[in-house]
């Protein structure tokens, strides 16, 4: 078997040419341990009862990590579901960081468990937190099930521990998704994430072309928020980063079109053991985007068998256009920067965006009018990473 660092140097290089089956193995793996949450928002999907059978057995877990743990960089310790909410997630954290492996996880930063919190930030897991309102009513609106002052608090225990324990604030942001009802609130979430330390990283809502909060139709309150964020920002000296185009219109080609590392470097096991290649199509509507089933298939048939192979030639070579069955990845090629994609590929850094009062003009499209891009459809899936589903936690 490779090493950890043999397979990251095969990795990278059998990424820049483009290879359609592969020696090296997965570098960043979503491990799904439950599709069930405790939130219900409307801008991922409803609620529904805790449905056991829905959570990762902690056998398939074993078989998953002794395979592809030795060789894998991060783990991902999420999915359609909030992860921190099983009670034993600590237990699911301590086997994979006993591989040497650094975890990462998308969460609605709900459970109260102070110990668990300070925990992954001492071993410098990567925490990006689903914050999506500056006020507490709009944000217990927008979030379902979310009491405000439990996450603000458990936010301030990931700050202490960071500084406490001398691993800083720099593994943890919080993910945004913005939407219409919240626009007014952006400079106040990053005034928050000022005090205590943290980045924040502004993603898109994904909505229907035609729904009324389509944030087409608030482009004028969107770029008066984003100038007004960028200012705020600056004044607390707080890193705001947009991963995706808030508006495809606006979007930055020069950081957008570039390949996809996903189907090199990432993979995606569900909770039944089904396998994917993106963390943003995840869940029930990321279904049809899944390559094979460890249940019926090893990991090396699945890996390097004709699904996945096709789906890295057509990647390698997606200026010509992608298929039918992986046509949600175009959207990606109009619209994506970067969202943690340097961790795997440290050249694509270069693709970060940050808001700042300088920049704020191109990143809002004020002054550089953009035509719609050709042939630009909406996806029909949500392709913002989120705690659970494949928008935030």
């Amino acid at each position: 078997m490779l090493t950890r660092e043999e397979n990251r140097v095969l990795n990278l290089r059998e990424f820049e040419e483009g290879r359609a089956r592969l020696r090296s193995r997965p570098r960043a793996l979503f491990v799904e341990l439950t599709e069930n949450c405790n939130f219900s928002c409307p801008m991922c999907r409803s609620g529904g009862p805790f449905d056991r059978s829905k959570n990762m057995s902690f056998e398939l877990f074993e078989e998953i990590a002794e395979e592809l743990f030795p060789t894998a960089e991060i783990v991902d310790l999420r999915g359609w579901g909030e992860s921190t909410i099983l009670k034993r997630f600590p237990e699911f954290v301590d086997r994979t960081l006993s591989y040497g492996c650094r975890v990462r996880i998308v969460t609605n930063l709900s459970v109260p468990n102070e110990e668990m919190w300070r925990h992954l930030v001492r071993n410098r897991a990567l925490i990006a937190v689903s914050f999506d309102a500056g006020e507490e009513k709009t944000f217990e609106t927008l979030r379902s099930g979310a009491k405000f002052k439990t996450i603000v608090r458990n936010l301030e225990i990931l700050a202490d521990e960071g500084r406490a324990s001398g691993v800083g604030t720099d593994n943890v942001h919080l993910n945004v998704v913005v939407q219409a009802a919240a626009l007014e609130e952006l400079s106040q979430i990053v005034t928050l994430a000022g005090r205590l330390g943290f980045r924040v990283h502004l993603n898109p809502v994904t909505l229907g072309h035609d729904d009324p909060d389509n944030l087409r139709f608030h482009r004028d309150r969107l770029a008066a928020s984003l100038a007004e964020t960028a200012r705020v920002a600056e004044e607390t000296g707080t890193e705001v980063r947009i991963d995706a185009a808030l508006d495809e219109e606006w979007a930055l080609t020069e950081h957008t079109a570039k390949t996809c590392t996903h189907p090199w470097m990432y993979c995606y096991v569900n909770y039944a053991g089904r396998v994917g290649f993106c963390d943003h199509l995840i869940g029930q509507p990321g279904e049809s985007y899944l390559l094979g089933d460890l249940r019926t298939a090893s990991f090396e048939e699945i890996w390097n068998g004709p699904s996945y192979q096709d789906l890295r030639a057509e990647h390698a070579a997606w200026e010509k256009g992608l298929s039918k069955r992986f046509e949600e990845c175009n959207w990606c090629y109009r619209n994506r920067y970067v969202d943690f994609d340097a961790e795997t590929h440290p050249g694509y850094a270069e693709h970060t965006v940050r808001l700042t009062p300088a920049n704020c003009p191109a990143v809002t499209g004020e002054g550089t009018p953009r035509p719609p891009s050709p042939g630009a459809t909406r996806p029909s899936l949500p392709l913002t990473v989120v705690s659970h589903p494949p928008h935030q936690s």
